[in-house]
C-alpha cells in the first residue's frame, strides 16, 4: 500500500499537479522515525499537514493517543531534528511553535467546519454531538462556550490542527511581528514552555456519538419513505 501511494505521488507530481500528504502523530512514534519521513516527503517534493492523533470516543484502540505534555515534548524533539532542513509543512509557524509547547492558544471550533450527509456537524470535524441543516444554524445554536481544552473533558488533550490552526492563523494577522519572528527564528525547542490551560473546571464527557447518528439515519429514512410514498400517490393518480 505504501508503495502504490507512493507511485500514485510521483505519477500525480510528473503530470503538473500539487501534492499534499497527512500524518496523524500517536504514541509511541519515535521522533526519530517521524523526522525520517518528514525528510523522505522533501526528498518527494510533498507538503506535509501534521497533527497529534485525536481520540475519538468510537476509536477501538483508546491507548496510543498523545496527551498534551507528550506532543510538546515529542514535536519538540522532532524540530529540533529538523534543524536547518527544509522541511514543507502546510501550517503556519504559530501553529508548529504551538505544537512545540510555546503558544498557549485555545481552540476555535468553527475555523474549520465539518459538513457531511447528515448536516454541519456540532461542534466541530473530530466530535459528534449533534448536527445542523446550515452553517448559520451551526454557529447560533452551538454553545462554544462549552466546548475546548479545559472546558470539556473531550478536549482535554486536544491539539489538533482543525481547531488549534484556526487560532494560530488570527494570532499570526493581530500579530505580524510574532508571526514573522517565528518563521525567521524557526520553532523554539528548549526552555520554558507555556502555562498549560486550567482542567479543573471541565465538565464530564458525554458519549451521544451513536446516538446523534442513529437519529439522523431515523430522520433519513423517514424522509425517503415519505418522498416514495408521496411518488407512488402521484403515479397512482
Amino acid at each position: 500500500m505504501f508503495d502504490r501511494a507512493v507511485s500514485a505521488i510521483k505519477a500525480a507530481k510528473a503530470r503538473g499537479f500539487t501534492v499534499n500528504v497527512n500524518a496523524t502523530i500517536f504514541d509511541g512514534h519515535a521522533a526519530e522515525d517521524i523526522a525520517k519521513f518528514l525528510d523522505f516527503t522533501t526528498e518527494l517534493g510533498v507538503g506535509v499537514s501534521m497533527s497529534p492523533g485525536y481520540a475519538y470516543e468510537r476509536a477501538p484502540d483508546q491507548e496510543h493517543f498523545l496527551n498534551r505534555t507528550k506532543t510538546k515534548k515529542l514535536f519538540r524533539d522532532v524540530f529540533a531534528l529538523g534543524k536547518g532542513k527544509n522541511w514543507n509543512f502546510m501550517h503556519s509557524g504559530l501553529f508548529l511553535d504551538f505544537l512545540a509547547g510555546n503558544q498557549n492558544y485555545e481552540c476555535t471550533p468553527w475555523g474549520m467546519p465539518a459538513r457531511n450527509i447528515f448536516g454541519w456537524q456540532k461542534p466541530c470535524y473530530l466530535l459528534g454531538e449533534g448536527y445542523a441543516k446550515t452553517f448559520n444554524e451551526l454557529m447560533e445554536t452551538t454553545d462554544w462556550d462549552s466546548y475546548g481544552t479545559g472546558k470539556y473533558e473531550k478536549c482535554a488533550n486536544c491539539m489538533a490542527h482543525c481547531g488549534y490552526e484556526p487560532t494560530a492563523a488570527t494570532d499570526a494577522l493581530n500579530n505580524p511581528l510574532k508571526a514573522m519572528w517565528t518563521a525567521l527564528k524557526g520553532v523554539r525547542t528548549s526552555g520554558p514552555m507555556a502555562p498549560e490551560i486550567d482542567m479543573s473546571r471541565q465538565r464530564p464527557a458525554q458519549y451521544i456519538f451513536a446516538e446523534q447518528v442513529e437519529k439522523k439515519l431515523s430522520e433519513i429514512r423517514r424522509d425517503e419513505a415519505a418522498a416514495a410514498a408521496a411518488k407512488q400517490r402521484v403515479s397512482a393518480a
